[in-house]
C-alpha cells in the first residue's frame, strides 16, 4: 500500500513538473506576488448603563434638551476595549423618530460627551464624529448622550428611533 501511494505521489509530481517545464518553454510568462497582512484586534463593546430621558413638555415649549455634560437624565454608556488604544466613534448625529401609533416624525440631534474617567461634569463635548479617542489603562471610555428635539409641530403620542454607535480601532 505504501509503494502505491509513493508511486501515485511520484506520478503526480512528474505531471506537475512536466506541465511547469512545458510552460517555461513558451513565450507567455507571468509572475504574481500576493502579500497578505492581517491585524487581529481585540473586540470592543458598549454597555448601556442609563437611557436618556426627557421630562414632560410644558405648554408652549418648542424644544426638549438634555445636556450630556450636566444633566442627570443624560444617557450613559461605557465603551470597553484594548487598554491605551486609539479609537473613533462612528454614529449619526441626527436620528429620525417615528410616532408609534401614527405617521408623524421628529428629528433628534444628538450631543455626545466623553471622558476616560467616569466624570460627567468634566467630560468633553464631541465637536464631530471623527475625533480620535483613547481607552484608559483599564480599557474603558465613558460616554454621555444628550441632544435636542424640536417639538414645535409634534403630534401627541409616543415616538421611537434607533441610535447606532460603533467603535472603530485606529
Amino acid at each position: 500500500m505504501k509503494k502505491i501511494l509513493t508511486g501515485a505521489f511520484l506520478l503526480m509530481y512528474l505531471s506537475i513538473y512536466s506541465s511547469i517545464y512545458a510552460q517555461s518553454d513558451s513565450k507567455v510568462r507571468f509572475k504574481a506576488n500576493i502579500n497578505v497582512n492581517a491585524e487581529v484586534v481585540q473586540s470592543a463593546q458598549l454597555i448601556s448603563v442609563n437611557s436618556m430621558e426627557f421630562g414632560d413638555a410644558q405648554p408652549g415649549q418648542r424644544e426638549l434638551y438634555v445636556n450630556p455634560i450636566n444633566s442627570v437624565t443624560a444617557g450613559f454608556m461605557i465603551a470597553i476595549g484594548t487598554p491605551k488604544s486609539d479609537f473613533r466613534l462612528n454614529y449619526s448625529p441626527q436620528v429620525e423618530l417615528t410616532q408609534v401609533d401614527g405617521d408623524s416624525k421628529l428629528i433628534f440631534n444628538y450631543e455626545i460627551s466623553g471622558k476616560d474617567t467616569e466624570n460627567q461634569a468634566n467630560s468633553d463635548l464631541f465637536e464631530n464624529e471623527n475625533q480620535i479617542l483613547e481607552f484608559n489603562n483599564e480599557g474603558r471610555y465613558f460616554i454621555w448622550l444628550g441632544g435636542r428635539l424640536n417639538i414645535e409641530n409634534a403630534a401627541p403620542g409616543n415616538y421611537e428611533g434607533d441610535f447606532t454607535i460603533e467603535i472603530e480601532y485606529i
